[in-house]
């Protein structure tokens, strides 16, 4: 391997939509010696849809959870003719205008996968990438890292043998192909909800495994996106806004009785709640079945936690994904099975100060909003004009204090936030950086 061919001040790692916004803002703060590198062949991340199961996708039927007004760029509104939750199209479409409008192409390589990444004696960062030239070394100064974490599946062990196809819902791009057969999604999350709704319309029957139960919350209440209605409690304080919250919902969809569901016992926000209406229809009109945990199989016999049993052709794992970036090869960055993650403001490791993680957080609405936040203030660490505070080991200690008492003691939890708290959390940091210049 040749030696290294060529040096930046900066590296992005990832050209979705965390990655765009952060070499915007990288360059606003005067940094233009950066590169970003996406693997792919065509910016966008998820949202650049393929029907290739091998290429990271989201499914066809998809569109956004968050709605457009609160899933904005700063400075680069949504188009008006735009739906409340556009699709993925529009998404990407979005997208692609914003690297447009502010130039951001001239940064990004395509096709250019970062197979490693490993910190140098005294700082900085040796990259071993490989593109159309083949493989090669290039090194930077700072590393951001914007790949987003919906990148590695995980996928239960099931005891027993099942005879017909699995898969996760990684892997899954339409209801195509589903026609007549019988499927089991494992999850309730805003995927597993999703293609279940989907499938629902073409599947001889579907059915959807909980292993614990979660809230579903229609994305519309009162003709209004819910998180434009939830907007408008954040002026009281939380005990009352969180009580507001649990009895509006109780009010709307009613006992979770009504629909098979089990009602959760935690509250609301304490977990990441799915927002869907499309699930809720489809169940109280019996096209999708609750079961409970899945324990086991025997054929194409699938037995629950209930000791009830179903045979399916398909099972289709929506489990989630673990938080780990194989090209970092240091293994303090294998998260896998972390509850808390050690990152202050969930970007900045304590011990490393070249390395930033834009993104690499679970909101109940749009992440790559607060990525834009986020990234604006890494490019002002990068300059200089962002000092990490000397006690920052033990502000991480009093931030998962913080997370521990307010959200679920699970991995699914380790990245998760208020998306308005740490909205607030961002301008305030920000607003500090801004004063002192």
């Amino acid at each position: 391997m040749a030696d290294a061919r060529r040096h930046h001040s900066t590296c992005v790692i990832g050209a979705g939509p965390c990655g765009l916004t952060a070499i915007r803002n990288l360059r606003a703060q005067g940094i233009d010696d950066m590169v970003c590198h996406e693997a792919m062949d065509a910016t966008g991340g998820l949202w650049a849809y393929s029907a290739d199961p091998g290429r990271p996708s989201v499914y066809d039927s998809a569109h956004i959870i968050s709605s457009k007004r609160l899933s904005d760029f700063r400075g680069f509104p949504m188009p008006e003719t735009y739906p409340d939750f556009p699709s993925h199209r529009q998404i990407l479409a979005y997208f692609r205008a914003y690297a447009e409008r502010f130039d951001l192409n001239r940064h990004v390589r395509l096709n250019s996968k970062v197979e490693t990444a490993e910190r140098r004696q005294g700082g900085g960062w040796r990259l071993t990438v490989s593109d159309a030239d083949g493989r090669h070394e290039e090194t930077a100064d700072n590393l951001v890292v914007a790949a987003g974490h919906h990148r590695i599946a995980f996928t239960p062990e099931l005891a027993g043998r099942f005879d017909g196809t699995q898969m996760h819902s990684a892997d899954y791009r339409s209801a195509e192909g589903f026609a007549g057969k019988r499927v089991l999604v494992v999850g309730a999350g805003n995927s597993a909800c999703d293609i279940a709704a989907a499938l629902a319309r073409i599947a001889d029957h579907v059915s959807v495994s909980l292993r614990t139960p979660q809230y579903v919350v229609p994305k519309t209440v009162f003709g209004r996106p819910i998180d434009i209605q939830y907007r408008k409690l954040q002026k009281l304080p939380r005990a009352i806004r969180d009580a507001v919250l649990q009895r509006g919902l109780r009010l709307i969809v009613g006992p979770y009785a009504r629909y098979g569901l089990p009602q959760p016992s935690a509250h609301v926000l304490s977990t990441h709640p799915t927002l869907n209406t499309d699930i809720l229809e489809q169940l109280t009109h019996g096209k999708v079945t609750v079961r409970r945990a899945t324990v086991s199989a025997e054929g194409t016999q699938v037995r629950f936690a209930d000791g009830e049993t179903a045979s399916f052709d398909t099972i289709i794992w929506a489990t989630g994904y673990v938080t780990r970036f194989d090209f970092l090869k240091d293994r303090r960055f294998d998260w896998s099975d972390s509850l808390r993650l050690p990152l202050y403001m969930k970007i900045f490791p304590v011990e490393m100060d070249d390395i930033f993680f834009v993104g690499l957080i679970q909101p109940l609405g749009c992440i790559w909003t607060l990525a834009d936040y986020q990234s604006e203030l890494v490019a002002h660490a990068i300059a200089g004009r962002w000092r990490r505070p000397a006690d920052m080991a033990a502000r991480l200690t009093r931030e998962h204090a913080v997370d521990a008492a307010r959200f679920r003691n699970t991995a699914r939890h380790a990245v998760e936030v208020d998306f308005h708290d740490y909205l607030r959390l961002m301008r305030q940091e920000l607003g500090g950086v801004r004063a002192a210049a």
